[in-house]
């Protein structure tokens, strides 16, 4: 009798995330791979063949969820969902479930008919969770591009789509990795002038978690606004060009108090919109967080003196050999084979 395996996946437009299952839904291993879709489908096919390959022999189940059909090298969301439903089909061996926005999971031909139902349903998965656990009113997904702001019994009727979220604040559209310094701050300070940073593609918030120390670039495969690595060397350069300056090491100093200011300027734009969806609460918040830029909702809620809970101490993730950036980042790939199992 061949094996059960489980593998979700969680398809993004910049990165997609992988969690493997044995039969006993036990984690044999979680990878995420910074896969830029709006290029073509080359090494998100490969990443589909490299995982599969190993379980060709085995029966194989993939639970998957999307949000990168805004890629816009598609013509709209439709043609990118269709697009996506077809590379998977072609590319991912086994069993293939798309979890969709009325919490059912779809075989592929019933996904091409219904390909609104699986417009962005990662953040979905993490409602659901939520609303199961008593200790968290809200969790943020910070990604490499977006920041989402999923709270308790939050209506996926009235956020079912990007436009609806961002007007009800509940999807701002930056996060750690690729968004242009200038859609956080407009101005820094700068050896004592305020100077207004270039509206280029010059850098980006991973050169300024690169030079926070928040994020360890070794281990990852991004590369920066300048087609080059995320070395640190690179990331000065890169900020000091959105400055206006070719850099030398004088100005390492300086630039460091502009990183730090900039990290702060986001987290303050967060605790904004969280001020604003949660107009009138008394209670204290208690807040948690998934995604690469995980780390900055630990320091909002030390900062605002708010209580905050990491998930991977919750009895949904019973393995606690899990490296918990492993799991916040990958969160929604494990919640979309789990959340199959837990009715």
């Amino acid at each position: 009798m061949k094996s059960n395996f489980f593998i979700g996946w969680d398809i993004g437009g910049a990165n997609t995330k992988v969690c493997i299952f044995d039969e006993s839904l036990n984690i044999i291993e979680v990878k995420s791979k910074n896969i830029n879709l709006w290029k073509n489908f080359e090494a998100l096919n490969y990443f589909f063949q490299e995982i599969s390959k190993p379980y060709i022999n085995y029966d194989v189940q993939n639970f998957i969820t999307i949000t990168a059909e805004s890629c816009d090298n598609f013509n709209n969301r439709h043609a990118g969902i269709y697009s996506i439903l077809e590379n998977c089909n072609l590319n991912m061996y086994g069993k293939k479930l798309y979890y969709s926005n009325i919490d059912k999971y779809l075989i592929h031909d019933d996904a091409l008919k219904n390909p609104d139902s699986l417009f962005s349903t990662n953040w979905m998965l993490t409602l659901k969770y939520l609303n199961t656990i008593k200790n968290v009113d809200l969790i943020v997904d910070i990604g490499s591009t977006t920041t989402d702001i999923i709270y308790k019994n939050m209506s996926i009727t009235e956020n079912i789509d990007d436009h609806k979220r961002l007007v009800n604040n509940s999807l701002f559209y930056a996060g750690v990795i690729r968004t242009p310094l200038p859609m956080i701050v407009n101005k820094v300070n700068f050896l004592s002038n305020e100077v207004p940073l270039i509206n280029e593609v010059f850098s980006t918030t991973g050169d300024i978690f690169n030079i926070t120390n928040d994020i360890d670039f070794n281990q990852l495969d991004y590369i920066g606004a300048d087609n080059l690595n995320y070395t640190k060397k690179n990331s000065f350069v890169r900020i000091a060009r959105s400055l206006g300056l070719d850099y030398d090491n004088s100005m390492k100093s300086e630039i460091i108090k502009v990183s730090s200011t900039i990290k702060n300027n986001f987290i303050d734009i967060i605790y904004e919109k969280i001020k604003l969806i949660f107009k009138g609460y008394k209670k204290e918040l208690k807040l948690s967080s998934i995604g690469e830029g995980s780390f900055l909702i630990e320091e909002l809620a030390l900062r605002h003196n708010l209580k905050y809970l990491s998930l991977k101490d919750d009895n949904i993730f019973p393995n606690k050999k899990i490296n918990k950036k492993i799991l916040n980042k990958s969160f929604t790939a494990i919640l979309v084979v789990k959340n199959y199992f837990i009715k």
